[in-house]
């Protein structure tokens, strides 16, 4: 934790007749002088909204203020003002957030934290001069430069195959570090066409001083087509390529150019990262530590698309919890009644205990009808056999599921791409990564599970003492915040924001990386 951030919290948690040992107390900050207007960007997924604090001083001689988040529709919100020894905090208690700053640049500008459940952010507040207060509400203006690029890659020997990105460059003059974003596959990182996890890391590593490279998916945007299937082999040589790329490019620091990859993405990041040429660091979100065939056979349904809802989990857990519901409800009854505690406890005990046992029986019968559907597959070269065999598979293993339906996702699942998904291990190179890696996964990710992937993966990079692995709880695989969770300033809730913690456990790390 950075002594700013110590500092602040101090300022915010501690009364005012609190004492710190061995440490003189200044005066508090003097509330006159933060009469007037404040403005400033809020750094928040997918953008920036625009925060304004206005100070009053009251006849009495008080002081008050409120708040304005355009976007968020909070307009005049009232808020306490609490002068500490060198920080003021701002609370606005019916929303639930605060701000605490420190005057700085000779009383001009607010610098601190912003906090409220779910969202932290350092915020930096500019004083309004008086003729410009009517542009307080007005969004601040992009931070960084947008550039349409073409990437070169040797896909084959014989000839390059064109790949289309977007290039964002930091404001200034450099050289500044670099990463690569490598997306997950499918529509994995366009949910409902509202919610795109790597738009959402560029925007904020950008801000953050990162040059940072998407690429269009081979095939779509300006990414020519492969003609062979796109086989982690063929990936790693476009991860390559856009590392070389940004390495000639001026303004990039040619040492410092980094890896970030999302899902598939981040076992292309991997596998890169142990080649020659290697990039100055790797992060990996969501990554497999298990063979395709094996991950794939775990997930609970093998009919849905990426992104798409397994609907008949969902009714599964939602039965569950109404049967536990239930014998809660009917615990209390016994208990109200005169039951043995003791009895009663044990009993609802043994009714989770079912339950549990029964949603394991469940997945153990899904995985063993599963994994043998894709050994079929893997061992059927012939494409029209192993499709009509696997769409019979489907309907058996998912009644409710259309005929139309199990044909479609029966050639997907024989496609080229799940064929060689089938045979890959991600163990086989992790050895000979040398550089910092950061592993990152959800608690709540389904597709990749924690538990199931982080071991091995921890595993095949023992020999790496740069090796940072954490777990961020309730995120999914699509490191989407949790919708109960959602930050006040992004606007009205929904689940298509990227996780906070994910943001900023990512850029705080990155950074460490390529500091100087």
């Amino acid at each position: 934790m950075n002594k700013l951030l110590l500092l602040l919290i101090i300022a915010a948690f501690t009364s005012a007749n609190s004492h710190l040992a061995g440490v003189a107390r200044a005066g508090a900050v003097d509330k006159a002088i933060l009469v007037g207007q404040w403005t400033g960007p809020l750094p928040v997924p997918g953008g920036s909204r625009q925060i304004s604090i206005t100070v009053s001083q009251l006849s009495d001689g008080s002081t008050s203020a409120t708040l304005h988040v355009a976007v968020a529709r909070l307009n005049n919100s009232p808020m306490r003002v609490v002068s500490n020894a060198d920080s003021v905090v701002f609370y606005a208690d019916n929303v639930g957030c605060r701000f605490a700053g420190q005057p700085v640049a000779d009383g001009q500008q607010l610098r601190g934290q912003w906090q409220q459940p779910g969202f932290r952010a350092t915020l930096v507040l500019d004083r309004v001069p008086p003729t410009n207060a009517a542009a307080v509400a007005q969004e601040a203006p992009a931070a960084y430069k947008t550039e349409d690029v073409r990437v070169s890659s040797a896909n084959s020997p014989n000839s390059e195959i064109g790949l289309g990105g977007t290039l964002n460059m930091p404001a200034g003059a450099g050289p500044f570090p670099a990463i690569v974003l490598l997306s997950d596959v499918g529509t994995a990182e366009h949910l409902d066409g509202t919610y795109s996890l790597l738009t959402s890391l560029a925007d904020y590593l950008t801000r953050q001083g990162i040059a940072v490279l998407r690429l269009d998916d081979r095939g779509t945007g300006r990414s020519e087509a492969v003609p062979r299937a796109n086989t982690g082999t063929e990936l790693v040589a476009d991860a390559q390529s856009a590392m070389n790329f940004l390495r000639t490019r001026p303004g990039i620091d040619p040492m410092r150019v980094g890896l970030l990859g999302h899902g598939e993405g981040a076992n292309v990041a991997l596998l890169a990262a142990a080649q020659a040429s290697a990039p100055a660091f790797v992060v990996a979100l969501g990554a497999a530590g298990v063979t395709g065939q094996e991950l794939l056979a775990r997930q609970t349904s093998l009919v849905n698309q990426p992104g798409e809802p397994d609907t008949a989990q969902a009714t599964f857990a939602r039965k569950q919890a109404q049967l536990m519901a239930l014998a809660r409800r009917e615990a209390k009854k016994q208990l109200a009644g005169g039951a043995n505690a003791e009895q009663v406890q044990i009993r609802l005990a043994q009714e989770q205990l079912r339950l549990s046992m029964e949603a394991k029986k469940r997945s153990d019968a899904l995985y063993k009808r599963q994994y043998a559907m894709l050994e079929i597959i893997r061992q059927t070269s012939d494409n029209a056999q192993a499709r009509a065999i696997v769409a019979n598979m489907l309907k058996q293993i998912y009644p409710a599921l259309s005929s139309a339906t199990a044909q479609t996702r029966a050639g997907q699942l024989t496609s080229p791409w799940y064929r060689s998904f089938l045979i890959f291990n991600p163990q086989s190179e992790l050895g000979k990564v040398t550089c910092p890696a950061l592993l990152l996964h959800g608690t709540a990710d389904t597709q990749v599970p924690a538990a199931a992937n982080l071991t091995p993966l921890e595993k095949g990079l023992k020999a790496n003492k740069r090796v940072n692995i954490q777990k961020l709880e309730g995120v999914n695989h699509y490191f989407q915040m949790p919708a109960s969770e959602q930050a006040l300033a992004a606007g009205t809730e929904q689940p298509s924001v990227a996780s906070t913690d994910a943001l900023e456990t990512i850029g705080e790390w990155v950074f460490q990386q390529v500091k100087q």
